[in-house]
């Protein structure tokens, strides 16, 4: 018996590379000795197997991030909740989601590559119909590589878990698509509200 289910594994390439792309912030997690560390850090695909970031000088965990540290990366990508109410056939109740993990080793890279490795991840970030653009010209980029803490990650393995009504019928798996999307648009707008309304 394997776990998740294979219709819930997705293996296909291209796939886990766009959600990485359009949902890149990775939560990030090591251990030392018995502690375990996270943190929440953009990171770009490169090449065949590696992805690139970085962290604050001050966060404990960069500290470990180097050296063939073993880490554990999760990518979440749209997530909602299921209800039976919007099917004609009898359902139950589900969660669907996509999320992305990652087993892989952590190398330190040279404030030269970190500093195209932030302009690179600018332009995605900033996507095709870019306002900004981060350039080497950019004076406080050379003075900022001196307070964070560039890496590289080199992929071991990677499992995309997309509990998408896989399971399901394609007209089912459709509607589940409709309602990720109008429930996570709702949340995101709800949550927003009650974030501001701790500002007034």
């Amino acid at each position: 018996m394997s776990y998740p289910a294979n219709h819930f594994i997705e293996q296909d390439e291209a796939t886990l590379k766009a959600l990485i792309r359009l949902f890149p912030l990775a939560h990030i997690i090591c251990t030392n000795q018995d502690e375990i560390l996270t943190s929440y850090a953009p990171l770009l695909w490169k090449g065949k197997d590696e992805l690139t970031g970085h962290l604050d000088q001050q966060n404990p965990q960069a500290k470990l991030l180097k050296d063939g540290k073993k880490v554990k990366l999760i990518f979440n990508g749209p997530e909602a909740y299921i209800s039976p109410a919007h099917f004609q056939t009898n359902e139950l109740p589900t969660f669907n989601y996509c999320k992305i993990e990652i087993e892989g080793k952590v190398f330190a890279i040279s404030d030269e590559t970190l500093k195209q490795e932030i302009i690179e991840l600018t332009q995605l970030l900033e996507g095709e119909q870019a306002a900004y653009k981060l350039t080497k010209d950019e004076k406080r980029l050379h003075t900022l590589v001196n307070y964070i803490h560039g890496f590289k990650i080199k992929i071991n393995a990677i499992r995309g878990r997309f509990k998408m009504s896989k399971d399901k019928s394609l007209e089912h798996q459709k509607k589940a698509m409709e309602i990720i999307l109008k429930d996570s648009n709702l949340k995101n707008n709800e949550f927003l509200e009650v974030f501001m309304s701790f500002k007034k």
